[in-house]
Formats: C-alpha cells, sequence, structure tokens
C-alpha cells in the first residue's frame, strides 16, 4: 500500500515526504545519536527545508552537509545510518542543485522517496523493531490534499472478519462522540457484526462530514496486523 502511494505522489510532494521520513527516524533514534549529531541532523534536514520557502541559501545547505558530514559517529554503525537517511532526503531534495552551482561534487543515482522510505523502515526497525512504513503510510494519509477513495476501498477489503467487528464498533463510537443520539450507530456498537464494515463506514461519513473518512483510512492503516 505504501509503496503504490509513494510511486503516485508528485515530485514535490516526495520531496517534502524525504523529509519528513528522515526527520522521524532522527527523532525515533535519538537515543543511538549524540547531542551533537542530532543537532547537525536537524539543522542540516531544517536547511533544506528552509529553501524551499527561500529562508536559506544553497550556500548555507552545503555548508550544513559539509558539518554534518564530518561529526564523528564513533564506532555506532546504526549512529551511520540515521545519518545517513538525512543525507538521503536532501539528496532527493537538492544535490541537482548543489552539483550545479559547484557545491557538491558527486550525485547519487536513481534516489527518490521510496529510497528514503525504505532506508528509515531499516533503520527503525533495528533500533526499535517497530513498524516504520506504518507511521509513513499514516502521515502520508494525514497531509494529502486527498486521498483516492480506491485507497480505503482496497483497506477494507483486507480486513478480516474479527478486525471488522471491532472496527465497525470504533467507528460507531467515533460517531457517538459527536453525535450521542445516533441510534443507528448505538445499534451497531450492540451488535458489531450485523452489517458490513464498508457500510458502517460510509454512514459514518454521511453523518459526520469529509474528516471521518480521513479518519478511518489512518485507523484502517494503524490496525493493520503484522
Amino acid at each position: 500500500m505504501l509503496e503504490q502511494q509513494l510511486r503516485s505522489v508528485d515530485p514535490m510532494r516526495g520531496k517534502m515526504l524525504s523529509l519528513a521520513f528522515a526527520e522521524h527516524v532522527v527523532r525515533v533514534c535519538a537515543g543511538e545519536l549524540t547531542p551533537e549529531q542530532q543537532d547537525l541532523a536537524r539543522i542540516y534536514l531544517g536547511t533544506a527545508k528552509a529553501l524551499f520557502t527561500g529562508e536559506a541559501s544553497m550556500t548555507a545547505l552545503a555548508d550544513a552537509g559539509a558539518a554534518h558530514a564530518k561529526v564523528r559517529v564513533a564506532g555506532s554503525r546504526l549512529a551511520e545510518e540515521i545519518l545517513w537517511v538525512a543525507v538521503l532526503a536532501v539528496s532527493v531534495c537538492w544535490q541537482r542543485d548543489l552539483v550545479r552551482e559547484g557545491l557538491s561534487r558527486g550525485e547519487l543515482k536513481n534516489l527518490t522517496v521510496r529510497t528514503v522510505a525504505a532506508e528509515a523502515q531499516t533503520v527503525v526497525r533495528r533500533y526499535t523493531g517497530g513498524r516504520e512504513a506504518v507511521w509513513q503510510l499514516t502521515h502520508l494519509l494525514e497531509t494529502a490534499d486527498r486521498v483516492d477513495p480506491q485507497v480505503m476501498i482496497n483497506l477494507l477489503d483486507e480486513v478480516d472478519a474479527v478486525r471488522a467487528a471491532g472496527l465497525a464498533a470504533e467507528f460507531a463510537r467515533h460517531v457517538l462522540l459527536a453525535h450521542p443520539d445516533a441510534r443507528y450507530f448505538r445499534a451497531v456498537l450492540d451488535d458489531p457484526d450485523r452489517l458490513p464494515l464498508a457500510v458502517v463506514a460510509r454512514q459514518a461519513q454521511h453523518v459526520v462530514g469529509g474528516t471521518e473518512a480521513r479518519w478511518q483510512l489512518i485507523r484502517l492503516v494503524e490496525t493493520m496486523p503484522r
């Protein structure tokens, strides 16, 4: 699912997602980094982001990159990999511009947001055992201007019967927070197996409004089995 969504993003969106994925790795794996490494990684990624709004210069990014590259890792292979994710993310965004302006001599080939996502997943899995792909997909959905309705259909199709009953009850409770007198959803709580999950989801979207579909999508992703 994540791979499919990342393939469909436009180049600018891919760049911003790359930076977000790298920032999340630095944050989640901060315990493996020294305070200096954390600071230099954050400055490097922050400068790359600021370039998009004209709040930084290409020279400032080159300087931040040089400082980031010189930081001492002191034997931690995992720390090297964490910092490498930041390099990949910045390269997705700006490496061609840096090379064109003579501020970088080399160029990494075939880099995309998918490269950054995969490296980030590997690093976080090694450090915490966590499912970074779930966070990445959730972040993608939360920050998207629009999500293809087919994504919801595909996710609903993958839900088994046991999980469907639990999600139907959760969707009903979420509606009842805003509409406590909604009898339909009280009935769903009484018998969450009675109606197909897709029917409950559509009815909840109709009652709550546009934001409900996004919330449901995120819950579907967050509750996906390993």
